[in-house]
């Protein structure tokens, strides 16, 4: 029987459904487009996605340990909901890492990195002054990354994912993207200062610096949802980290 029509073996893989399925749904919930809070059904989730149940599950389980919904018994999955409490120990974890993986980081960083860094520093300000949100966001956030890219992968993947976490509820909390184009335009100093650090393979400085500079922004978000609120958590992590940087 001849074999000529059979299709020739394909180096390409098949899509990673599941893979997908959680791209897709972390990026809904990040971006607010699925609310905190909201039940949805596992089954709408997985028309909505377009992929069967069990790859969907495995997403979910995979979000769910990020913290960013939760599951019950009856497989309806509901949006993490946002609290300040929340807000302040995400940016208090972060204030504990971040300072850590930049300083175990910044040695390392090659020329090209260093010049990686200040095209990304340049593009986060010249978005911000055309007021492109969106370009601002991304650039600021490559500028960030560059800064611990060296970390192992558990830690920087876990500073990674709490950066998005923040972002998530500017984006919510915060509506307009004219505030945050604010909040990255006060930090511009403290990112010119950051640069130079790196520049010039101070670890400690770095570190110190977007030490500093997480908590004025911990701050001044907190003080804007939550005027009333004590950030005594926020003053407690930036101690405990400027004094073990000493």
């Amino acid at each position: 029987m001849s074999t000529d029509s059979a299709a020739p073996p394909s180096d390409e893989r098949p899509p990673d459904t599941m893979a997908l399925a959680y791209e897709h749904v972390r990026e809904a919930i990040l971006r607010g487009k699925l609310k905190p809070g909201a039940w949805i059904s596992q089954v709408k989730l997985a028309a909505d996605v377009k992929v069967s149940r069990t790859p969907l599950r495995e997403a979910l389980r995979r979000l769910q340990t990020e913290g960013l919904v939760q599951l019950d018994f009856n497989r309806r999955v509901r949006v993490s909901p946002l609290s300040i409490p929340d807000l302040e120990t995400l940016y208090s974890m972060r204030l504990a890492t971040e300072p850590l993986a930049v300083m175990l980081s910044v040695p390392q960083l090659t020329v090209e990195e260093i010049g990686s860094l200040e095209a990304a520093l340049a593009a986060t300000n010249g978005a911000a002054a055309k007021g492109d949100e969106e370009g601002a966001t991304e650039h600021h956030r490559t500028f960030h990354f560059q800064l611990f890219s060296h970390t192992e992968n558990r830690l920087r993947a876990q500073v990674e994912s709490m950066w998005d976490h923040s972002v998530r509820y500017l984006r919510i909390y915060h509506n307009a993207p004219s505030y945050r184009l604010a909040l990255i335009a006060m930090g511009r100093t403290g990112h010119e200062e950051i640069f130079q650090a790196a520049q010039a393979r101070d670890a400690r400085r770095t570190s110190r610096l977007v030490a500093e500079h997480l908590a004025r922004t911990a701050l001044t978000v907190l003080a804007s949802v939550a005027g009333a609120h004590d950030p005594k958590m926020i003053r407690e992590s930036l101690r405990f980290v400027l004094e073990s940087a000493d």
